[in-house]
């Protein structure tokens, strides 16, 4: 083959690739005879998500090939385990997607939203007769803003703002807060767990006026405040 038309096939080769991997960037639900009204959601960065939550969390998605993969995390008896999912993609066409499963059989999905495009708002709250929290947030691709509350007994109630981003499973935000008429900023991090966010806590420096973790490699979510999903009502 000679270099000049071996260097041209390299290109479109890589051209279609591209292309796919763009094809897919996009919210997807389940359609046709096996129609549950589940699917996921792929980003630009690479990041992945499932809805319903349930108990299957996707965490990241690539391209190999023809194979659409997907890296995640499942809850079995009460514990985690990561987990890789192919799927092997049949045809992207317009706004479908037709693939095959592990199992051999044949899902069709309709892409609903662009996830760039995608702003959702959940809510979710930690109710005792002493205690309230509050999380409030709206979700554009991964990048959040919302509202945190708490109301917690013998504390002073703290009122604010959240910035961040969802990674994975992972929100982490810069809350900027009123308490007893003082405003603070302080980092705040929820872990995602089916239908809950469970707050972690860990060592904390102060730096340009902000309370942040000293290393996210060493939060803990173990004993955290765990906060239910809600309607967004107060």
């Amino acid at each position: 083959m000679k270099p000049l038309i071996f260097l041209m096939l390299i290109v479109s080769l890589v051209a279609c690739q591209s292309k796919d991997q763009d094809s897919v960037i996009g919210k997807w639900t389940m359609s046709g005879e096996n129609h549950t009204g589940a699917g996921f959601v792929f980003d630009k960065e690479g990041m992945a998500s499932a809805f319903p939550a349930g108990d299957v969390e996707y965490k990241t998605w690539e391209m190999q090939g023809d194979n659409l993969i997907l890296h995640g995390r499942k809850m079995e008896n009460g514990s985690s385990s990561e987990f890789d999912q192919t799927l092997k993609v049949l045809s992207i066409q317009d706004n479908t997607l037709i693939v095959e499963n592990e199992d051999g059989q044949t899902l069709t999905y309709t892409k609903t939203l662009d996830s760039a495009q995608e702003n959702e708002e959940e809510c979710y709250s930690y109710v005792t007769p002493r205690d309230t929290v509050y999380l409030h947030i709206s979700r554009k691709n991964r990048n959040i803003t919302g509202d945190l509350t708490y109301r917690l007994y013998e504390k002073d109630r703290n009122v604010g703002s959240l910035d961040g981003r969802i990674k994975g499973d992972t929100l982490l935000a810069e809350y900027t807060f009123n308490s007893e008429g003082r405003s603070s900023v302080r980092e705040v991090v929820f872990l995602k767990k089916g239908e809950t966010y469970v707050e972690g806590f860990g060592p904390v420096n102060e730096k340009e006026g902000k309370t942040i973790f000293q290393d996210h490699k060493n939060i803990n979510f173990i004993n955290g405040i765990t906060l239910t999903k809600t309607n967004c009502t107060k």
